[in-house]
């Protein structure tokens, strides 16, 4: 019978609103940090390299060997073979994720 019957319908219905549902809430979240480094060189301003060691790599601002744009695709890149690496950069705003999942992607 390839016909659905009301039921089928009315659960095929149910789990498509709770997928939305669930689209919907990722979509949501809300972001605290994020650098697209269009703006040239300024990120090294933003990015602080540490003071802890002395004999840290160097970053460099690179789209790297694959990409799409090449302008919009640049980040930082480690540009030493056997170093060590340390920068940080400040949140936009203060934030607690006690009992939250964080997610961290680059």
């Amino acid at each position: 019978n390839l016909v659905p019957s009301s039921r089928q319908f009315i659960v095929a219905m149910k789990v498509s609103l709770v997928l939305l549902s669930c689209v919907l809430a990722l979509a949501s979240a809300t972001v605290y940090f994020k650098d697209t480094f269009e703006d040239g060189e300024a990120w090294s301003d933003r990015w602080v390299q540490s003071t802890k060691r002395s004999d840290y790599g160097a970053f460099k601002l690179t789209a790297g060997k694959f990409y799409g744009d090449e302008e919009k695709d640049k980040g930082m890149q480690t540009s030493q073979d056997a170093k060590f690496y340390a920068r940080t950069a400040k949140f936009d705003e203060v934030f607690n994720n006690e009992g939250k999942t964080l997610v961290v992607q680059f």
